[in-house]
């Protein structure tokens, strides 16, 4: 019982956003976008997600994008190209730079592990 009264509670604004997210992780997300499926100004969703969650939107995006691939590293054969293209990260070297900083492996380590 003490975990569920400790357990995060997010707004129902911030969960719809967060599965937004979830949905769109293949495809390019903006501020506006989830604003707009949430009704709200994009600023205010921003604020309240930061004030909610603890991290900004973009950063909650990148490190789901990259918990998705390390799925992706560990349970399929998809070049670390592919997965980038699949993930829609701008280049190589972003997506290399958000895993090694979410994982402190590179995703070539990732995957020989």
């Amino acid at each position: 019982m003490n975990r569920l009264a400790t357990a995060d509670v997010y707004s129902k604004p911030v969960i719809m956003t967060m599965d937004y997210i979830y949905d769109h992780l293949h495809s390019r997300i903006t501020e506006t976008e989830i604003a707009e499926y949430v009704s709200l100004s994009p600023s205010y969703i921003s604020r309240l997600f930061k004030k909610e969650v603890g991290v900004s939107l973009s950063t909650y995006i990148a490190v789901k994008r990259v918990e998705t691939a390390q799925n992706m590293l560990k349970y399929s054969d998809l070049s670390i190209k592919e997965i980038v293209s699949k993930l829609n990260f701008p280049n190589q070297s972003v997506f290399y730079k958000f895993f090694k900083s979410h994982t402190g492996l590179t995703p070539s380590q990732y995957r020989n592990e």
